[in-house]
This record gives structure tokens, sequence and C-alpha cells, in this order.
């Protein structure tokens, strides 16, 4: 992905602002690859101000329990990924869909920080060897079992109340639409 300097995303939102042209003509105007980069450059700007249109150059590391917020916000349906990033100043909404999506494949464990780099190739210490055996004794293959049945029955249930809540939610704009369309 092609980074752009601050200078010329503002140049590109206050032409949007002023109306000089639109998502797609200025998309064309100036090679862009697509309309949604200009749209999120004029989101964040009306969001963030000048900050938000700044090239961050760090990598920001996000703690479980605000990941865990933030995708429990998003599947309850109360805030958009556009919405999400921009209250919480996090620069690019994929971001907040990766986690969803880690979260729906691998549940809680998608969202804790992951390891990086390559593993050690020391030998290991033989204490921690045989606490490891030990473990494994205490969980058994059956406990091991147990616990990913609970697991998967927790996430049916999150997606059956999620489901839930969203039909109430629909349900309560048809009811909200019929009143207008009667006074």
């Amino acid at each position: 992905m092609t980074k752009y300097s601050t200078e010329f995303k503002m140049k590109i939102v206050q032409e949007y602002l002023n109306k000089e042209g639109g998502y797609k003509y200025l998309t064309d105007k100036y090679g862009l690859s697509d309309h949604s980069v200009v749209r999120r450059w004029v989101n964040s700007y009306k969001t963030q101000g000048y900050e938000g249109l700044k090239i961050s150059r760090k990598n920001n590391s996000y703690s479980f329990e605000f990941k865990k917020n933030i995708v429990n916000l998003y599947l309850t349906g109360e805030m958009s990924y556009q919405e999400l990033s921009n209250q919480f100043k996090i620069n690019n909404p994929a971001i907040i869909a990766r986690w969803v999506i880690d979260f729906r494949n691998q549940g809680l464990d998608g969202l804790r920080p992951k390891k990086r780099g390559r593993p050690s190739s020391m030998t290991k210490d033989k204490n921690n060897e045989k606490e490891k055996e030990q473990v494994k004794k205490e969980y058994s293959k059956e406990g091991i079992d147990e616990i990913a049945e609970l697991k998967d029955k927790l996430y049916w249930a999150q997606m059956e109340i999620d489901f839930l809540k969203k039909k109430m939610e629909l349900e309560d704009e048809e009811d909200q639409k019929m009143r207008e369309w009667l006074e």
C-alpha cells in the first residue's frame, strides 16, 4: 500500500469539503486505487481533525481487554467498524475487522497477544519438563474434550444472543416506522 503524505491527504480532503469534487472524481484526478481511500481520509479528518490524517509510524499495541471490549461492541450491533475506529482513534477500521475474524475463528484466544519471532532452539530446563508432564497428567483427554465442548456451547449461545438482539432491534425499527406512517 502506498503511503501518502499528510499534506497530500489534506489537499484532497479540502477539495472534497470545498465541493470541488466527489470521492470518485478525486480518486480519478489523483490516480488513487479506490474511492474508499478518499472516503476514509475525509471521515478521519471530520472525526479526528488533522491528527487523523497523520501517518502512524509506530505499531500500536492493544491490550487483550481493549480488543475484547471493541469486539463486543461490534458484535452486539451497537457500532460499525468505522464508528469504533473513529471513537477509539484506531487509524484503520480493518484492524477491528481482523479482531472480529480472529474472535470468531479462535474465540478469546484469538485476541490474546501472540508470541513473535523464532522459537528458541536452546534445550529446555529439566524441571520445566517435569512440570509439563505433571500438568498433562492432570488434564486428561476427557477434561480437554469437556472444555472444548463448553467453549463450543458458549460460542453458540453468544451467537444466539447476538441474533436475538439484532432481531429485537429490527422489530423496534419496524414498529417505529409503522407508528410514523400511521400518524
